[in-house]
């Protein structure tokens, strides 16, 4: 497969329509030496009757993609963007003309409409830039009514029953953006539970441990999380453009404990009341939500606070992630407080920290303007910031759409 996945009161489509759709979610801005500006109208899904010249420099940042992909020239983060924009345009059009969705269906309709825009790419890329898009929703919906009409696809939706469906197959086909905007809108406890989904190498009991709830409970609890996704994945089935405002990855709070000082080694006197103890979560995950914190003797007044991006590392020495927030499971009342770390690994997605490794603090305080710069990017999504992080660093090539 070209793509990677992840592994996270609305219009319906009858009234937008599926360029409408796509164009509101992925509608590019201008490209300019890397950067992607202000959204562009949401073109035609006509074919123009002439090219209209473009700004030198200036092209919209879906016929940028769609120029990379007909020069199979796209990089990491172009790749998922492109993703993002094929799947939303084919599950809307399976929503639109009343198909019965599968994860097959999609997944098969995805490759055969990135098969129909290859096919197409001469047509495509001597449009003018604004008329890209249209065209290969054209051909996205073309392709995926083609799937539709196979009489054997009606079998899918029937290939698994519900309660044996995972995270992983209900977030199949979401994008990077779509999976943020579904963890981002949950509780922090709801959150923490819909991570450890996802996690392959921890016993119940030590989620339940983690988390903060009897173990008793947490099959009903999982089994509501998983509900709760299935329900954010139906709404994007039917094409639903709409996603929550995105806020940058760095936050910043006013009161609260320090997590860096209670992390700082030195002696006790020095250190504000508490301890802390921070893990991660699964090795599968890299970008956002991913570490876990617990603190013991922690005033109930008081949380844990994160004033600016600092460096965590593994105890052995093997991985290394930048901490921007913190969002507590817990009561404050707790004896034991939980808190998620919101972190990117930012040197690569290999060896990454698993619920059994411990993390330390290894630098108190990140304030290199470009990376300050890419934390607080509100267009990209957490994978993506991940990426850019990582060719920051020196650890990677340049994954597209840095700013």
């Amino acid at each position: 497969m070209l793509f990677g996945r992840n592994g996270f009161g609305t219009a319906r489509l009858g009234r937008l329509g599926v360029a409408a759709a796509v164009a509101l979610l992925c509608a590019g801005g201008a490209v300019r030496a890397g950067a992607v500006g202000p959204a562009s109208p949401a073109p035609s899904s006509a074919a123009p009757a002439a090219a209209v010249p473009e700004a030198a420099g200036t092209e919209p940042q879906d016929a940028v993609l769609l120029d990379r992909l007909c020069a199979q020239d796209l990089r990491a983060n172009e790749e998922d963007r492109l993703f993002g924009l094929i799947s939303l345009a084919v599950r809307a059009t399976i929503g639109y003309r009343r198909g019965v969705f599968s994860p097959a269906l999609v997944d098969n309709a995805v490759q055969d409409s990135l098969a129909a825009l290859l096919t197409d790419c001469s047509r495509i890329v001597t449009a003018p830039a604004t008329h890209r898009l249209g065209l290969a929703i054209g051909d996205i919906e073309a392709a995926t009514q083609a799937r539709m009409a196979e009489p054997r696809r009606s079998a899918d939706a029937a290939a698994r029953a519900p309660g044996t469906v995972t995270a992983a197959d209900l977030s199949e086909d979401l994008s990077s953006s779509e999976i943020d905007a579904w963890l981002d809108g949950l509780p922090p406890r709801e959150r923490a539970l819909a991570l450890f989904l996802y996690a392959s190498d921890v016993t119940p009991t030590e989620v339940a441990g983690a988390v903060g709830v009897p173990l008793q409970a947490l099959a009903k609890d999982n089994a509501a999380t998983k509900s709760g996704l299935l329900a954010f994945s139906r709404e994007r089935r039917d094409g639903t453009p709409h996603l929550p405002a995105p806020e940058p990855a760095m936050g910043y709070r006013i009161a609260g404990t320090s997590l860096v000082r209670l992390l700082r080694p030195g002696r006790a006197a020095d250190r504000p009341a508490g301890a802390v103890r921070i893990t991660g979560i699964s090795s599968d995950l890299y970008a956002g939500w991913s570490l876990l914190a617990i603190a013991v003797d922690l005033p109930p007044d008081k949380s844990l606070d994160i004033d600016s991006p600092f460096i965590l590392a593994t105890d052995n020495g093997n991985k290394q992630y930048l901490a921007v927030a913190a969002a507590e499971i817990s009561k404050p009342s707790d004896p034991v407080r939980r808190f998620l770390l919101k972190a990117y690994a930012i040197d690569g997605d290999h060896g990454n920290a698993g619920f059994h490794d411990t993390l330390h603090l290894a630098a108190a305080r990140v304030d290199t303007p470009q990376v300050l710069l890419i934390l607080h990017d509100t267009r990209l999504s957490n994978i993506e910031i991940a990426r850019c992080l990582w060719h920051e660093y020196g650890k990677a090539a340049d994954p597209g759409l840095c700013p």
